[in-house]
């Protein structure tokens, strides 16, 4: 399974930034990490993908009916797709590790910090794409998840 993850598009989407995400074939999910939840239904409409996944960051306003955090099975391995301001990523993920392992994740997806990161600890990979319009790492960026039932492989890729 190959999933497309992005976040913190705030509501800018830039047609080449699609071009350039299409280079990399055809993806069978879209899971958004919040800021903006309702970019994800763009994304995927543009990109021709029809599952999607999506939670709301702090500053998608009127969505409080929303879940902000996600708990989900995918292809076998337990995910948890969050934006992070709940667990105060923007200054460690410390809480958001606490958290995983209290859920026994395997796979963490986040945003708000802007900030890429694709790094595994204690066993556990958390994933975040950076954002797609204001990076705060120098690089607009998104991720890429192939999934099969041995291994995950994850990639940061510029945009």
């Amino acid at each position: 399974m190959k999933i497309l993850v992005l976040s913190d598009s705030h509501n800018v989407i830039i047609n080449s930034q699609i071009e350039e995400i299409k280079k990399q074939g055809e993806f069978d999910l879209l899971i958004h990490c919040g800021d903006n939840y309702k970019d994800a239904a763009k994304f995927a409409q543009r990109l021709e993908i029809e599952n999607v996944l999506n939670v709301p960051g702090n500053c998608d306003y009127g969505m409080e009916d929303r879940k902000s955090i996600l708990i989900e099975e995918i292809e076998g391995k337990k995910f948890i797709i969050t934006h992070g301001h709940l667990h105060g990523v923007k200054y460690s993920i410390d809480k958001l590790k606490d958290y995983a392992i209290k859920n026994k994740a395997e796979v963490v997806l986040y945003g708000h910090s802007h900030r890429a990161q694709n790094e595994v600890i204690d066993g556990i990979l958390f994933f975040n794409p950076g954002s797609t319009i204001f990076p705060k790492d120098g690089q607009t960026s998104f991720g890429i998840l192939d999934l099969s039932q041995d291994n995950i492989k994850s990639y940061i890729l510029p945009l």
